[in-house]
């Protein structure tokens, strides 16, 4: 099983990294898609590597699509 998460600069850090980590405890691969390579920052300081841009994303390759909120 794989998640995918879309996310860009000033999410809310709770809403991406509460499920991210819980989701890789149970074993489900995880990566986090944005506009561009590299980093992402939530609003209360937090990064998170990107892992591909969304250009390279393809939906059939996941299982679940999390869209965390906050101003991204």
């Amino acid at each position: 099983m794989r998640a995918l998460f879309v996310s860009a600069d000033n999410f809310e850090d709770s809403e991406l990294l509460v499920p991210y980590y819980r989701l890789k405890e149970e074993g489900i691969e995880v990566d986090i898609a944005s506009m561009r390579k590299g980093k992402i920052r939530g609003k209360h300081g937090y990064e998170v590597k990107v892992d591909k841009i969304l250009e390279e994303v393809r939906s059939g390759d996941y299982d679940i699509l999390i869209l965390p909120g906050g101003r991204a």
